[in-house]
């Protein structure tokens, strides 16, 4: 169906002026291109032609840690909230710490011994990629046993290596072979704290409960 002199005449500047966008845009980019380009040999033209092959090679980049311009731990901070350490001797096990923690890094496991009020803390483990340094843990720990110190630096190749135990261990068939003999002996009688184990040991009535007293 061949057009007429008029539609002809309507469709030549609607195509003309669609061209002339496409070509404005072009050129647009093509500016914004040469802009670029300019930027960047400006930055690094002067460079090149004032300095030799010794200065190009020469590295910029500061060794870590670096003694002159690397801030130490003694440069920080008396709150600043480090890496975690838990004193596995004065931790009690009431997993108040494990329990607060928003993102569940902290596992805890204890074992009751028996005559004891002191719980065998197996496994304290903190699992630090998790962890965001909250210190919910820390201001929960009754007994202060969880300190935030001021070590900062945990870089490591494998992702398990980012867990830090602080457990006494798994309890062993020895150990629980010696206190279920104590807990035998001793079945029906008052439960005693760790310093009245001491003076029962030396009265004689037991003398597992000494050996426990010393595992604590």
């Amino acid at each position: 169906m061949s057009m007429s002199g008029e539609e002809r005449d309507l469709v030549a500047p609607s195509f003309s002026s669609g061209l002339t966008q496409d070509l404005i845009a072009s050129f647009k980019s093509l500016r914004d291109a040469l802009a670029s380009l300019s930027n960047a040999l400006r930055a690094s033209l002067p460079y090149l032609r004032g300095g030799n092959a010794a200065d190009l090679r020469k590295e910029v980049t500061e060794q870590y840690p670096d003694p002159i311009s690397s801030r130490t731990e003694n440069d920080l901070p008396a709150r600043v909230r480090g890496l975690l350490f838990n004193d596995i001797e004065r931790c009690t096990g009431c997993r108040d710490c494990e329990k607060v923690c928003p993102v569940k890094c902290i596992t805890v496991e204890t074992v009751q011994v028996p005559d004891s009020q002191k719980a065998w803390v197996s496994v304290f483990d903190i699992d630090f990629s998790s962890c965001t340094f909250c210190g919910l843990c820390v201001e929960s720990c009754i007994p202060t046993s969880l300190v935030h110190t001021k070590a900062y630096e945990r870089a490591v190749y494998d992702l398990a290596d980012m867990s830090a135990s602080f457990g006494r261990g798994r309890i062993t068939a020895e150990q629980k072979s010696r206190w279920e003999k104590v807990q035998r002996d001793t079945q029906g009688a008052p439960v005693f704290s760790l310093s009245e184990l001491s003076d029962r040991s030396e009265q004689g009535s037991s003398t597992e409960s000494q050996k426990i007293k010393g595992e604590l």
